[in-house]
């Protein structure tokens, strides 16, 4: 054998036997639990206030851990130790923090059958919930997350008397207007509204819009006037708009089919501008 050729094989075996001990050398990247392989999309990271570092392959992995060691999940829950997640749109690390949590009818970790979904955006989580039967989980793991922004439920009076229920219209998506005739700009308002819920009403969309401590027959002359077709409830006392934390008139909450607030919007919203926000939720 020439010298050059067992030269080169000699650097071949060096770096061999240097990648081996490189491998050798990594931290497992077996799930602590069930030693299923990790994925980078569905890990989960706990690191103790030691410094050691524990690695799940699954959310429920996770929590079946944390179950059996309650004393690591109080130092999480007081931020002495960690957890990191990863939002499974964007693959982004999250701090548990920050995560929403949602259980739906799909999986999250086939192998370990998981099926709960960690997200970073709150619309996300919303969507997931909407198009896949889910429920949120809020502080799932360790106690930690946001809560998801669910329209708070109320009962009004329409201008017949009858009782209506937020509730009643879960499955649509509700534009919730809190509206007051002291605003200048309140008819042109009502009326870019009624021209909203002609538009969009084929998609499951509907106006709700609450009056805020006026008259019933005042406002009942008021919206007979405009045509308005969408329902009209009353707010005598302004319970409901404190409920919403509305300050000004008018002010608008987008709500999805599944009940989650969407966006908030202060200020009059012609359909043109309204269908942007619109398109997500169809």
């Amino acid at each position: 054998m020439s010298r050059p050729v067992f030269f080169i094989l000699f650097i071949l075996f060096i770096s061999m036997i240097a990648g081996l001990s490189e491998i050798l050398q990594r931290p497992s990247q077996r799930c602590v639990v069930d030693s299923n392989t990790i994925e980078p999309i569905t890990k989960v990271v706990i690191t103790k206030q030691s410094g050691e570092e524990l690695q799940f392959c699954s959310l429920c992995c996770a929590r079946q851990w944390l179950d059996k060691n309650t004393a690591i999940g109080k130092e999480i829950a007081a931020q002495k130790a960690s957890l990191i997640v990863v939002d499974e749109i964007s693959g982004e690390l999250l701090d548990g923090l920050l995560a929403y949590w949602v259980e739906s009818e799909s999986y999250s970790r086939r192998e370990n059958k998981c099926r709960v979904h960690v997200f970073k955006n709150e619309q996300d989580a919303a969507n997931h919930i909407r198009l896949h039967g889910g429920k949120e989980l809020p502080g799932y793991l360790a106690g930690l997350g946001q809560h998801l922004s669910w329209a708070e439920p109320f009962t009004a009076v329409d201008l017949q008397g009858r009782e209506q229920h937020l509730i009643d219209f879960r499955g649509k998506v509700v534009f919730l207007r809190f509206w007051n005739s002291g605003n200048p700009f309140t008819a042109t308002d009502l009326g870019d509204l009624q021209r909203a819920q002609i538009r969009f009403q084929d998609h499951g969309f509907i106006v709700i819009a609450v009056n805020v401590e006026e008259d019933g027959q005042a406002v009942a002359g008021l919206t007979k006037d405009l045509g308005i077709s969408y329902p009209i409830l009353l707010d005598p006392d302004g319970t409901i708009a404190d409920r919403y934390g509305v300050s000004g008139y008018p002010t608008g909450f987008l709500i999805d089919r599944s009940g989650i607030i969407a966006n908030r919007v202060i200020g009059e919203l012609p359909p043109e501008v309204m269908e942007p926000l619109l398109y997500p939720l169809w």
